[in-house]
C-alpha cells in the first residue's frame, strides 16, 4: 500500500514520510516473524493440545522453581546474617 502510495503524483510531497513508515513497517514485519518463530520453537504445540492435567503440571513445576528460588535467596541471607553475627 505505501508503496503505491509512494508512486501516485499526489503523494510526492510525502516520500520521505511514506519511506519511513516502510522502514517502520519492516521492522514490526521482522519483529512479528521472530515472535512467530519463538512462538512455534516451543515445546508446547498449541491450546487445543493442553489439558487440565497438563496446564497443573506447567504451573505446578513454575510454583516449585519459583520456591527453590526463594528458598535459595533465604539461604543465601542466613548465611550473610550467620557471618555480620561472627564479626560482632
Amino acid at each position: 500500500m505505501l508503496c503505491l502510495l509512494e508512486g501516485l503524483p499526489g503523494f510526492s510531497d510525502l516520500k520521505c514520510e511514506i519511506s519511513d513508515l516502510k522502514s517502520l513497517a519492516e521492522s514490526i514485519s521482522r519483529q512479528l516473524r521472530a515472535w512467530a518463530d519463538s512462538l512455534q520453537n516451543t515445546k508446547i504445540t498449541g491450546q487445543r493440545y493442553l489439558t487440565d492435567k497438563t496446564r497443573q503440571a506447567e504451573k505446578s513445576a513454575r510454583e516449585r522453581h519459583e520456591f527453590l528460588e526463594n528458598c535459595a535467596e533465604s539461604e543465601s541471607i542466613r548465611r550473610q546474617n550467620q557471618r555480620g553475627w561472627r564479626k560482632n
